[in-house]
C-alpha cells in the first residue's frame, strides 16, 4: 500500500511538472472602412471598401475588400489576402465564394488561380476566367 503511494505521489508530481505553460499570444488589430455616396444617372449608389490588419506575435496578415460591378449590373465582392506566406484573392458574387491563390504578378497587376477558375487583377478591373467563360469586372468607383 505504501509504495502504491509512492508510485501515484511520484506519477502525480511527474504529471504536474511536465505540463507546458500555455504561450501568450501578443494579438493587434486594425480595422477601416470607407463608404462613399455616389450619384450617376439620377440613382443614388453607395461603394464600401475595407483594410484590415492583424499582427499576432509578429506575423502580420493584411486584407482589403472592394467592390466590383459586371456589365450586366451584378455586383461582387474581391477580398485580397497576404500573410507574408502566401497570398490569396477571395471573390463573393451571387452567393457564391471563390478563394483562388496567387501565382503571378504582372505588369499591369496579379494573376490568381485555383482549379480550373483564373483571376487577373488589375488597378480597376478583375477578369475572371473559367472553361470558355470570362467574367469582366470593373471596380466600382
Amino acid at each position: 500500500m505504501k509504495t502504491n503511494s509512492l508510485i501515484l505521489g511520484f506519477v502525480t508530481a511527474l504529471v504536474l511538472f511536465s505540463c507546458k505553460k500555455n504561450d501568450v499570444k501578443k494579438i493587434s488589430d486594425s480595422f477601416s472602412t470607407t463608404t462613399e455616396i455616389v450619384e450617376k444617372d439620377g440613382k443614388t449608389d453607395t461603394i464600401t471598401s475595407s483594410n484590415a490588419q492583424k499582427d499576432i506575435n509578429g506575423k502580420k496578415t493584411s486584407s482589403v475588400s472592394y467592390p466590383y460591378k459586371a456589365s450586366d449590373g451584378s455586383r461582387a465582392k474581391a477580398t485580397f489576402i497576404d500573410d507574408g506566406k502566401a497570398k490569396t484573392i477571395t471573390i463573393e458574387a451571387n452567393n457564391n465564394k471563390f478563394v483562388l491563390d496567387f501565382k503571378q504578378a504582372t505588369t499591369a497587376g496579379e494573376i490568381y488561380e485555383r482549379n480550373s477558375i483564373s483571376a487577373e487583377s488589375t488597378e480597376d478591373s478583375l477578369l475572371i476566367s473559367q472553361g470558355n467563360n470570362v467574367i469582366h469586372l470593373a471596380k466600382v468607383k
